[in-house]
């Protein structure tokens, strides 16, 4: 994600952005993932998924996201989720 937009490595730096390694980026990692599963299996609960959308909306609008960022950042995580998982498997 950050080789493509480095200036969103900023909007990282309370969890670590420059170390896309550390705990604490790779802890907001499964947030985000977790985020994503909450909404997907809300799909069939439209006003619940709506409500829950817009705590995300809340959470992120004090750091000043922008749009296009939000793709980004989910294919940026779901690659370090896979990456996470495949260092993991090794040992």
């Amino acid at each position: 994600m950050f080789h493509d937009h480095p200036e969103a490595r900023e909007l990282f730096s309370r969890v670590h952005g420059d170390n896309t390694y550390s705990p604490d980026f790779e802890a907001h990692s499964q947030r985000i993932l977790g985020g994503i599963d909450s909404c997907i299996s809300l799909l069939d609960e439209p006003d619940t998924l709506a409500a829950e959308l817009e705590h995300l909306k809340a959470q992120h609008a004090e750091f000043s996201v922008k749009a296009e960022y939000y793709d980004v950042s989910v294919t940026g995580n779901i690659s370090n989720y896979h990456n996470y998982h495949h260092r993991r498997r090794r040992f």
